[in-house]
């Protein structure tokens, strides 16, 4: 392990909260790793969340509570990030938790491969089932070291789309001044990911599923559904590939032709739009928007970058979702969920 200073902790941890009272303590009893840091940010919940969260730092000395106005999950992290003085920071959402034993593992593969970012699993469940409380800590837990900086961008197989999943060198975010983009509601991850992939020399990807991402919660506006989420994912994800294009684009700019514009079949994919109630004319529209970008069409070749070993059966997916993103008319014919205008 490397040295580090008995004044320094090894991890920081950020969660941001936001009218989250039932659920707060949930998440903090989560994290389990005995030398972390936890600030928690109080973006101007409406709530007891505050009140729940002293309570809990009076008996936890390691928890500090940091109050601000309402300004959205991007600010209060970038909040947390100024307080945190951990090696490593992480970032957990506050109606989601982490599965016991599982966090020291991670810290010391970080140390261990003198690692700028460690990656783990999340895992999905319903927000009524009950908490898991398995250990993992004799999980025969796999890992993947990706060296070169930048290289991860021409991954697939390495997600570059939630913070939750990751363990950071802080020093690297400090150093380059990374921090979320406060007018990005949605797919602010992408670009903070984005940002610092271009600046890391070593990722490391396990298998380790640590991470409970609790869906349908009503404590996060991160995790619901409706229409008007479905337009401001379009929305935010057109800001997100203009943020991601200059950045990668000034740093890395080899990447550009197939790194994770290659998401756009995520970002704007006909089922999104016809989610979000867009007519085929509206959607065209704004199919225009990223084709201004160069990001559409998209380019069939990014199936073809480095990679894990695919099946036929999930290569014939991604070339159908592709086909679909590049022939909208023919993808809402298909869906036949609205009458073609």
């Amino acid at each position: 392990m490397a040295n580090v200073s008995p004044d320094i902790r090894l991890l920081s941890v950020v969660i941001p909260v936001y009218n989250c009272m039932p659920v707060v303590p949930r998440c903090l009893d989560s994290i389990d790793y005995p030398d972390a840091e936890i600030i928690v940010v109080d973006d101007g919940s409406t709530d007891d969340s505050a009140k729940v969260i002293k309570d809990y730092a009076a008996t936890h000395s390691n928890v500090q509570l940091i109050r601000k106005e309402n300004g959205g999950a991007s600010s209060a992290r970038n909040v947390g990030i100024e307080a945190a003085s951990g090696k490593y920071i992480m970032f957990v959402d506050a109606d989601d938790y982490l599965v016991p034993d599982g966090l020291s593992r991670i810290v010391d593969l970080a140390e261990a491969e003198e690692a700028d970012i460690v990656k783990y699993k999340i895992v999905c469940v319903g927000n009524d089932a009950a908490v898991d409380t398995g250990s993992i800590q004799h999980f025969r837990m796999l890992s993947e070291t990706v060296c070169g900086r930048g290289a991860v961008l021409q991954r697939n197989d390495i997600s570059d789309y939630h913070v939750v999943d990751c363990i950071f060198r802080r020093d690297v975010i400090m150093d380059n001044r990374i921090r979320f983009q406060t007018d990005l509601s949605l797919r602010e991850d992408d670009v903070f990911m984005g940002m610092f992939y271009c600046h890391s020399e070593k990722v490391v990807s396990t298998d380790l599923p640590l991470y409970r991402y609790v869906v349908s919660s009503n404590c996060s506006s991160t995790h619901f559904q409706s229409i008007e989420k479905q337009r401001r994912l379009i929305e935010s994800g057109y800001k997100a590939v203009e943020y991601r294009k200059d950045y990668i684009g000034q740093r890395f700019p080899e990447a550009l032709p197939l790194e994770r514009l290659k998401y756009m079949r995520w970002v704007c994919r006909p089922k999104t739009a016809i989610e979000a109630g867009y007519s085929l004319k509206e959607y065209k529209e704004i199919l225009g928007k990223f084709k201004s970008l160069g990001c559409w069409p998209i380019a069939y070749n990014w199936m073809h970058v480095a990679q894990m070993d695919w099946s036929l059966k999930v290569r014939m997916k991604n070339r159908m979702i592709t086909f679909m993103c590049n022939h909208p008319g023919f993808a809402y014919a298909i869906y036949g969920l609205r009458i073609l205008k």
